[in-house]
Formats: structure tokens, C-alpha cells, sequence
């Protein structure tokens, strides 16, 4: 068989395969398998939390510290941030205790104000959880 002969074939061939194959649109829809339920995270299956809860809220933002032995008051960097919920202008803000913090002490919750930084509330000296899904709940009320 020629050269020519078996080029015009292959060409053939393809162009034949070209047409009789399916296209991406005329393919059936695969199922989507649903997602399977997201359980709890096994870190948070022991523990608590602390909660602030604030009066007067409009923007602020918290963070909790603790005290160290020489009396320094030391932010926990992961628990800080913007309340959670603010109704009607009482706000919450929560963060996880794992079990292995439980009974550790003296915290503080610190209010500021975004725009200027400054401190503008304190709570009380409080401790971390002593008992698993025990919320430790301290209130501010900040100047209207």
C-alpha cells in the first residue's frame, strides 16, 4: 500500500473518530455524591469555653489576657477579635478552652476601640474552665 493511500486512511479515520465521539455537552450529568456530615472536631469534644459578654457594643473588639508570674498582663493572640453577635447593642464574644488549659488562671477580658486602639473597658480577674463544656461568662459594660 502506498504512502499516500494510508495518509488519506488515518486522515479519514480521524475525522471519522472526530464526529462519532461524544462531545462534553453530550454526556449524561455525573452525580454529585453528597457530603457527608462534618462531626464535631475530636478537639472540641473535651472542653469549654469563656465568653464575654459587653453592654453598649458598637464596633469594638476584645482580646483576653493572662497574668504572668511577675504580674504582667500578656495577650493570648488566638483569642482576640470583633464580638461574635452584637443585638441591640450587647455584643458576645466566645473562644475555646481545650481541657489541658482547664483551672489555669488569672485571665481578663480587654475591650478597645478600632479607630484609636485604646483601652476603653477590663474585666474582673477570672478563671479558664474547671469541667468539660463549662462556660465561663464574664460581663463589661462599656461607656455609651
Amino acid at each position: 500500500m502506498s504512502h499516500r493511500k494510508i495518509l488519506v486512511g488515518l486522515i479519514a479515520l480521524m475525522i471519522l473518530l472526530a464526529f462519532a465521539s461524544p462531545t462534553w455537552a453530550d454526556l449524561p450529568p455525573r452525580p454529585v455524591p453528597p457530603l457527608p456530615p462534618t462531626p464535631e472536631p475530636i478537639d472540641r469534644l473535651v472542653g469549654g469555653w469563656i465568653e464575654l459578654q459587653a453592654q453598649n457594643v458598637k464596633g469594638q473588639w476584645s482580646v483576653a489576657q493572662w497574668q504572668d508570674s511577675a504580674g504582667n498582663w500578656v495577650n493570648v493572640e488566638s483569642w482576640r477579635g470583633a464580638f461574635d453577635s452584637v443585638n441591640e447593642g450587647g455584643g458576645v464574644k466566645k473562644w475555646w478552652v481545650d481541657q489541658a488549659s482547664f483551672s489555669v488562671t488569672p485571665f481578663r477580658w480587654v475591650v478597645y476601640e478600632p479607630r484609636t486602639n485604646q483601652i476603653i473597658a477590663m474585666s474582673q480577674p477570672f478563671n479558664l474552665p474547671t469541667q468539660n463544656r463549662q462556660t465561663v461568662s464574664v460581663s463589661v459594660t462599656l461607656a455609651p
